[in-house]
Order: structure tokens, then C-alpha cells, then sequence
């Protein structure tokens, strides 16, 4: 409900990555939580809590071949089978989630504000393409709304980085400072996605490039807090 948001009823972190606190370590019970282990909150969303990896597993290509697919994507194929198996008994607590996976035109989400993409990405104005698994990547709107609100005015992509996510990557948690993925494809063509970038804006490319990957998925509703400030030395510790 706050100006400029998405009006999805939702709970989100937003700000700098030195002030939020909301690291969660899942599937270790290490003092040190290991990076394998270590991701943040997006927020929660309806009765379950979307997180995403802290840290890329590496760079993978978004697809083998030229097609920006999701649901026959060569990365969708490893986050949900061999990635998936690696988090060992976490898999059960993770929900099986209806991703959103049309994606948009370049000027709905990538030269547009975060209320705009949000809605063409996943809102009421969204493409009826989805896919339903437990493991997915962030959409570019988890990125736009995860900076300061002050920043929500702002769009993704301009010439002039004053006006673009250039000049809020200070203020964004989600920033990660290399290339990232996002699910989304650029539906304007049949072989490109949008990823952000090392700038912080967010640009799309060919689905052969190698970018960085950081597996999101939302937790059961059944899951529950038992410790934690969520900062980066004491991540939430849950049931």
C-alpha cells in the first residue's frame, strides 16, 4: 500500500543490503551459516515467504538453445532437478510455486517504473504463460522493489543512469554487483531475457550468455521462525 508500490498486499524488504536485515539460513544448523546455505527474504507473499540464494551459485547459461522457454529452459532444468536435489531434505519444506514466466515488452518492464512491471510481469496485466515448480529466479520486479521506495519513481533502464536503477544500486539489497538473471523473458523476441546488470540497471541479452544465478523459492506456510535478528552474523533459524 505504500506509494508507488505494487498494492499486492505483500511484505517486502527494501533498502541498502547493510540495513536489511533479512538473511535466513536454510538447510544448516553451522554457527557460520555456509554460503550454500545463506539467502535472504524477499518478503512474504500471501501465506508463505519468497527468498533468494545471498550469493550467485555461479554463472549458467539461461538456455542451451535459442529459445527463452522457461518451462524447457536448460537453467530451469538444473534448478529444479540436479540444484534442487542438493538441498537434500530443505526441498521439503519449499512450495511448489505457479511462476509467472511470460515476461514482457522492453518499454512494459524494461524502460518502465517498478508499479508498471510489476503489473506486466505478474499483476492483472501479466501474460497467462506459467510454469509450476519449486524452484525459480527473481523477476525483475523483486529486484525494482527491493530498493529504497524513494527509488520506486525510477525506471529500470534510461540513457541517463540519473533516472534508472543506476543511481539506486547503493540503496538495493537485491543489487548483487555482477550480472543476474531474472525468469523473465523479453517477449519482443524468442531468444533474449532481462538480467540485471553490473551497472544496476537492468538490460536483457541471448539466453547462451553466462550470467549469475540465484535460485528463489517461497517456504511452506507451515514453516516456523525459532531464531534470528536476520542479520548477516545471526540469519533467521527456522523449525
Amino acid at each position: 500500500t505504500l506509494n508507488n508500490g505494487a498494492g499486492d498486499n505483500s511484505y517486502r524488504y527494501a533498502g541498502a543490503s547493510d540495513s536489511v536485515n533479512n538473511y535466513i539460513c536454510l538447510g544448516s544448523d553451522a554457527t557460520t551459516c555456509p554460503d550454500a546455505n545463506l539467502f535472504r527474504i524477499i518478503g512474504v507473499f500471501g501465506d508463505q515467504t519468497k527468498v533468494i540464494r545471498a550469493k550467485s551459485v555461479g554463472d549458467q547459461k539461461w538456455h542451451t538453445s535459442d529459445s527463452n522457454t522457461w518451462s524447457s529452459s536448460s537453467l530451469n532444468t538444473y534448478l529444479n532437478g540436479t540444484y534442487l536435489t542438493s538441498l537434500g531434505t530443505l526441498k521439503n519444506k519449499i512450495a511448489t510455486t505457479t511462476w509467472k514466466v511470460g515476461g514482457g515488452s522492453w518499454s512494459n518492464i524494461g524502460t518502465s517504473v517498478p508499479k508498471t512491471a510489476y503489473q506486466y510481469e505478474v499483476g492483472s496485466s501479466a501474460s497467462s504463460t506459467t510454469y509450476d515448480a519449486k524452484i525459480g529466479l527473481m523477476y525483475v520486479s523483486d529486484y525494482y522493489y527491493a530498493a529504497s521506495p524513494s527509488a520506486w519513481t525510477l525506471v529500470g533502464y534510461n540513457s541517463a543512469y540519473s533516472k534508472s536503477y543506476a543511481s539506486a544500486k547503493g540503496e538495493n539489497w537485491l543489487y548483487g554487483g555482477g550480472e543476474d538473471w531474472t525468469i523473465s523473458r523479453y517477449s519482443d523476441y524468442s531468444d533474449s531475457v532481462f538480467f540485471v546488470s553490473s551497472d544496476g540497471v537492468v538490460r536483457f541479452n541471448l539466453v547462451g550468455n553466462g550470467y549469475g544465478v540465484r535460485p528463489s523459492f517461497s517456504l511452506l506456510s507451515s514453516t516456523t521462525y525459532v531464531s534470528g535478528s536476520g542479520s548477516m552474523s545471526d540469519p533467521v533459524r527456522i523449525n
